[in-house]
């Protein structure tokens, strides 16, 4: 995924903002699994999405509780997940 940098609200400006490592290698990989160009662009996408949310208030809950859920390890892969619903692979 890839978003125009300059989205029309004009001039960017320069952020500096240190991360721990870890949390840094996992935007790295996410970054890189959703095709976005750049580490700034996927931040710039994270930090539009949160200042302009346009999930309703119900939906965000739900955002939150499966970051929550990620970040505690409460996850599984899709063949996990197929396997636990008896579905098919096709």
């Amino acid at each position: 995924m890839s978003t125009n940098a300059d989205d029309g609200d004009g001039e960017m400006e320069k952020l500096n903002v240190k991360v721990p490592k870890r949390l840094l290698a996992e935007i790295d990989e996410l970054a890189d699994e959703l095709d976005y160009t750049s580490r700034s662009e996927f931040v710039r996408e994270v930090l539009r999405d949160t200042t302009e949310p346009i999930l309703t208030a119900g939906a965000r809950d739900g955002v939150s509780e499966g970051y929550a859920d990620v970040a505690a390890g409460r996850t599984m892969s899709a063949d996990e997940a197929r396997e636990r619903l008896g579905l098919d692979e096709e």
